[in-house]
């Protein structure tokens, strides 16, 4: 189980320390700096828990219910180019010394139910790299289906991603059954 916060300052050392070649390629083309990530995560921990771009960090692991260790993060983010009314960019990550161990489903479930609590979300738009494999199954898993569009990737517009989409309502309909 993967308890979701607010990502902000307090999760710069174990991003640090937990990132690597294809992590950094995926978020934002090149391994972080200290002083980049300082300052995304300076204003990543001043946007409002409502607002319309929320970053998460997903910690898990923690004995006798204390909150664990940062395992990864995502975002659920209503302002990305490209998106319809009712529509968030889902973006999720785990940290190297964390993967192949379950935690990447765990955080997205997280996410999602977090996407489907809110009424303004109907639709998740994940842009996943087509040789991202584990991702692929990821997303193919919660039901979301590749639309056969390629798009820029978000970090580098040398590469093209998938464009993937998980209609929570339908995806909630086939939950209740």
């Amino acid at each position: 189980m993967i308890d979701l916060e607010r990502l902000g300052p307090e999760h710069a050392d174990a991003i640090l320390a937990g990132q690597d070649t294809a992590l950094a390629a995926e978020i934002v083309g090149e391994r972080w700096s200290r002083a980049h990530l300082d300052s995304f995560l300076a204003r990543a921990a001043g946007w409002r828990a409502d607002g319309p771009i929320r970053e998460f960090a997903g910690r898990g692991g923690g004995a006798h219910g204390g909150a664990g260790v940062l395992l990864g993060g995502g975002g659920l983010n209503l302002l990305d180019p490209g998106l319809e009314r009712g529509e968030a960019a889902l973006t999720y990550w785990i940290l190297a010394p964390h993967r192949r161990r379950g935690h990447g489903r765990d955080l997205v479930s997280a996410l999602v139910a977090h996407a489907r609590d809110e009424a303004r979300i109907s639709r998740l738009v994940l842009r996943i790299a087509p040789t991202n494999d584990a991702s692929c199954a990821l997303a193919r898993s919660l039901g979301a289906r590749r639309t056969g569009e390629r798009e820029r990737h978000p970090a580098d517009a040398a590469r093209a991603v998938d464009r993937w989409i998980l209609d929570l309502r339908r995806h909630q309909q086939h939950r209740e059954r």
